[in-house]
């Protein structure tokens, strides 16, 4: 298993790891959801004679892509104090030039 990633916690003042409410092969396959256009493309011309199917279709689509988008763009939270961490927040440097991550 791999090791939590390192951010700066502004609430606890150094680098600790971070939690996902998500697991990150969660969020890498939900990634997938937005190819689901491009495999429906070869049935487009069916799917644009008969809108009994396509308006079904295309708003089960958009009605689950909310969801989707909120995995997708999850906010790690900082595993001590639970703060969210923003990446406005973090500085340009390299985790590995700071001090050790404490797990």
């Amino acid at each position: 298993m791999a090791a939590p990633p390192c951010m700066h916690c502004t609430r606890c003042e150094r680098d600790v790891a971070v939690e996902y409410q998500n697991s990150a092969t969660a969020r890498r396959w939900w990634r997938l959801y937005f190819l689901i256009p491009i495999f429906l493309l070869p049935a487009s011309p069916m799917l644009a004679s008969d809108f009994v199917v396509c308006l079904p279709l295309m708003m089960s689509y958009m009605v689950g892509m909310g969801p989707v988008l909120a995995i997708v763009r999850e906010v790690p939270t900082c595993a001590e104090c639970g703060a969210l961490i923003l990446a406005a927040e973090q500085s340009h440097t390299a985790a590995r030039t700071r001090a050790p991550c404490v797990p």
